[in-house]
């Protein structure tokens, strides 16, 4: 064998040798990142089981100006294959009505049916705490299923619920939060018991409206679908998963 011909031999034992390093090195790259991108991520496509999570978890929505405008926790956010939906398990939520005052939620489940945030279905144990400028518990909503709407800073349900104040509390059918426009409606079967010092006083009436400003309540009798309109839209989220109870 000439000088030649053992240089060539030479030069492709250590190409060969420097390739073999690029492979192993890029096999074990591919790998590396592979394992990053699926964190938290589950190989199925049964949209009844998460593909995708978050353990407790912390998200911030901010408005025009750079404000937070609610904080959402929770002890787990999860996805699902071949669908838009999200749930959340335990569900805490602070919304900021003004910079004095704040709307606390919790709830043991949320399904948000387009992972947008724009509408919130919850059962389950759910509370509405409405928060002073002295940090009191000015109005307190319980219900068993709600969807809470964080941007336009509305509550509805057409199941039972109580509505809690300092010197009363008000049960009925379905109940609208509207806190931009600054008001709590009970949809019917209301029924009132306020309390003081000295006496109580029972209320009945169809429908029941609280002004949050003034802090009073009124019986109104103006006929609507207001609880049509709400079961017809938890069908629609619903829609996206079959909830059991």
């Amino acid at each position: 064998m000439n000088l030649n011909n053992v240089l060539l031999v030479k030069i492709l034992k250590k190409n060969i040798v420097l390739i073999s390093i690029v492979f192993i090195f890029l096999a074990w790259a591919n790998y590396i990142l592979s394992n990053a991108l699926n964190y938290n991520s589950i190989d199925n496509r049964d949209e009844k089981i998460s593909n995708h999570f978050l353990n407790t978890f912390h998200m911030e929505q901010t408005d025009s100006h750079g404000q937070i405008s609610w904080v959402l926790k929770g002890e787990k956010l999860e996805r699902f294959p071949n669908n838009a939906r999200s749930e959340i398990i335990e569900p805490r939520m602070k919304i900021f009505s003004t910079e004095t005052e704040s709307w606390h939620i919790r709830a043991s489940h949320a399904l948000d049916p387009d992972s947008l945030f724009k509408s919130i279905y919850l059962t389950k144990h759910v509370v509405f705490n409405k928060i002073g400028i002295d940090t009191s518990n000015e109005v307190i909503i319980t219900t068993t299923n709600a969807i809470l709407y964080p941007s336009d800073e509305i509550i509805e349900t057409d199941a039972f619920a109580t509505v809690i104040t300092s010197n009363s509390t008000t049960t009925g059918d379905g109940v609208i939060a509207d806190v931009k426009n600054g008001y709590v409606k009970i949809l019917s079967n209301a029924k009132r018991l306020s309390y003081t010092d000295n006496r109580s006083e029972h209320l009945e009436g169809d429908q029941m409206l609280y002004n949050l400003e003034k802090k009073t309540w009124v019986v109104i009798k103006k006929p609507n679908d207001d609880k049509i309109q709400i079961q017809n839209r938890v069908k629609t989220i619903l829609k996206t998963k079959r909830i059991t109870n």
